[in-house]
């Protein structure tokens, strides 16, 4: 073997120890934050917004179950007095969480929507921007517990270190190939967000404001 190959073979093999380790990492904080950070009994101290992340739309155009889940959690926080506001973010996602979430009884005047997003890069980024133009100064962020660790480190990045985190249950509905695409998926995602956070950084040293690098960085 020569020493490109050996070099290309190693490698190879750190990646996958890497890819191995981050996904076990994904499965640990996925139970930790669902034990320390479920839905009940919520927030210690209520919150002026929840920010509900989209888990997309199904092919018939309607919420997808994640959705679905993480609207129905949010909507029994604010019933119980948790919070004012629920911030809805989803580019295809956000109107439909909202007119499910009217339908579970939530008055129209307490949902802010943010159709924007694409990704989770930007549903933390432009959810955040919209609770700093209105004022709100403690919010929290709602999504699939082993979505919720990237989730809170990008609020963190973003300025909201204080974010509450809050888990809704995921992975135990589907089959397990799906469950366990969802963990993969979810560990190269944060790689994949470790990158753009990187080129966010190069942007912002070269001279680019916000939105030029949010042209740039999705």
């Amino acid at each position: 073997m020569g020493v490109i190959a050996r070099l290309v073979w190693r490698c190879a093999k750190a990646g996958i120890v890497l890819f191995a380790v981050t996904t076990l990492a994904v499965l640990v904080m996925s139970h930790l934050n669902l034990e320390r950070h479920g839905i009940r009994p919520g927030p210690d101290q209520p919150v002026e917004a929840i920010l509900v992340l989209g888990g997309g739309v199904d092919p018939d155009g309607v919420p997808g179950y994640s959705s679905r889940r993480r609207v129905a959690a949010a909507v029994a926080l604010y019933r119980a007095g948790k919070t004012q506001y629920l911030i809805l973010s989803g580019r295809r996602s956000a109107a439909l969480m909202r007119d499910y979430a009217v339908s579970l009884d939530v008055p129209a005047e307490a949902i802010i929507l943010e159709p924007q997003a694409r990704t989770t890069f930007e549903n933390i980024r432009f959810g955040i921007a919209i609770a700093e133009e209105r004022g709100i100064t403690r919010m929290a962020v709602l999504t699939d517990a082993f979505h919720l660790e990237r989730a809170r480190r990008l609020a963190a990045y973003f300025g909201q270190a204080n974010v509450v985190p809050i888990a809704v249950t995921g992975l135990e509905r589907g089959k397990y190939v799906l469950r366990t695409a969802s963990i993969l998926r979810e560990a190269m995602a944060w790689w994949y967000n470790l990158a753009k956070v990187a080129v966010w950084e190069a942007l912002a040293l070269a001279g680019f404001d916000p939105e030029s690098r949010g042209a740039l960085v999705r």
